[in-house]
């Protein structure tokens, strides 16, 4: 009874979330390799989160046309985040994206999280930290809590349609 709840349950939230998803028939590091050189969708807010207005928290996948998607926790609240697809020209990429191009035919990066500090007021000021992670495979970027963010990444990407 308990099983057949869950399944109802997971079928339900299927379809609540506007779009479908079939389970991938490769492992996750087929995965990574399959889409190592391609272009990737990456989810998005729909609104900008501009100070002063409210903004939603709802997302959408972009379209694929990037070649990494970020994904930021809060500091100080890993139930928030930030995500978006990355501006290859915001930043040099050319070591992260090295990180992913290991080529052993059963080891694929799936996730590289940097932990930053910014100084930003007088050096007598602590320094601000985040934590940023990148990856690429379409979607993988999950817009929902850090520890669910890591948790997905561990599988291949489902196939969605909208």
């Amino acid at each position: 009874m308990l099983f057949r709840t869950a399944v109802l349950f997971s079928v339900l939230a299927i379809a609540a979330s506007g779009f479908s998803v079939r389970p991938s028939s490769k492992n996750t590091v087929q995965d990574a390799h399959e889409q190592l050189t391609k272009k990737i969708r990456c989810w998005e807010p729909i609104e900008d989160n501009i100070a002063g207005n409210t903004f939603s928290g709802k997302h959408t996948l972009s379209e694929p046309v990037y070649d990494l998607c970020s994904y930021m926790p809060d500091p100080k609240d890993f139930n928030k985040f930030n995500v978006n697809g990355v501006d290859m020209e915001s930043d040099d990429f050319t070591n992260v994206l090295n990180l992913f191009q290991i080529t052993h035919p059963r080891l694929a990066m799936l996730n590289v999280c940097l932990q930053e500090g910014f100084q930003f007021g007088a050096a007598r000021h602590p320094s601000q930290t985040s934590i940023r992670c990148l990856c690429k495979r379409e979607g993988c970027n999950l817009p929902k809590k850090f520890t669910t963010f890591l948790e997905f990444n561990k599988f291949p990407m489902p196939e969605t349609s909208f």
